[in-house]
């Protein structure tokens, strides 16, 4: 008798882990995922530093391939991945929904890192054109490289000085 109870128990154990274990394949998830920022400073800090790790890294690099130092296979997938990175930025910011006192430092930012994106995307190109072995004059790239690091130079000093 205390033999066929024990089986009972289990079964019924048994039983309610199942029941609760596909109860979970069944609950709705939320799909989007968001993160809540109350220290909206730290957040552009933040941002600020991670964009300075990434912009250091790709004017070494583009050191390296005007020298011959770095390949441009090599050049183009690290200047693929920044700006991979750039764009998780970006949408950090817009997610943010930053509250109306730092809306337009966080909006100057955003155009700054959207300025420092086609930076990247022109180094791509001056890549490809060393890649090919282009007799073509850079020096519409690197006049063209220089504007956009100096626009996205100039939002992120807005940015700055917009922030409350």
């Amino acid at each position: 008798m205390a033999k066929k109870r024990g089986i009972i128990v289990t079964i019924i154990i048994l039983a309610a882990i199942t029941s609760v274990s596909f109860s979970i394949w069944f609950i709705p998830q939320k799909e989007d995922s968001s993160f809540v920022v109350s220290d909206f400073k730290a957040q552009l800090e933040s941002i600020q530093a991670r964009k300075k790790v990434i912009s250091d890294e790709i004017e070494t690099d583009l050191q390296g391939l005007r020298a011959g130092t770095v390949t441009p296979e090599s050049f183009i997938m690290r200047a693929e991945a920044s700006t991979s990175q750039i764009n998780v930025l970006i949408i950090e910011l817009v997610e943010s929904k930053a509250p109306q006192e730092w809306y337009q430092s966080y909006l100057n930012y955003g155009e700054s890192l959207k300025s420092y994106n086609s930076y990247l995307r022109e180094t791509i190109v001056l890549a490809n054109k060393i890649k090919d072995n282009s007799s073509a004059d850079y020096k519409e790239n690197l006049e063209k490289l220089s504007a956009l690091k100096k626009e996205s130079e100039d939002f992120a000093l807005k940015a700055e000085e917009t922030k409350p």
